[in-house]
């Protein structure tokens, strides 16, 4: 995923985040708990964002400055601790990140990729 734009990396956090959002429509936090495959592909899609966040940032690493108020080491603080731990062991965390932080990602990438275009 070498040379190519912010923009390419911002679609796959917000296809990754809007899959996510997805994957919980219509559960609660009981079924959530009681749904192995929706918490893994709900993990993934954490991964998914946590990957892109990353790579984005180390081909532009002015991107983050120029955008503080995304939580660039949360997303790829979350993505290494899925990977390390596994999504059991931090099923709380996903359920809560997918409920109240994916929606606020969702706001900021849209408004991000508004102003870029408007700007290019």
């Amino acid at each position: 995923m070498t040379g190519r734009g912010p923009v390419h990396y911002l679609d796959h956090m917000q296809r990754a985040a809007s899959e996510a959002r997805l994957f919980v429509r219509g559960m609660d936090r009981a079924s959530f708990l009681a749904d192995d495959r929706t918490q893994y592909a709900v993990a993934y899609s954490l991964c998914a964002i946590g990957a892109a966040a990353a790579q984005l940032l180390r081909e532009y690493p002015e991107f983050g400055p120029d955008h503080p108020d995304l939580r660039w080491n949360e997303m790829q603080a979350m993505s290494e601790l899925l990977l390390a731990d596994g999504v059991t062991a931090n099923v709380e965390d996903v359920w809560t990140t997918v409920g109240h932080v994916i929606p606020e990602l969702l706001t900021q990438l849209e408004s991000i990729r508004r102003w870029r275009a408007e700007g290019e």
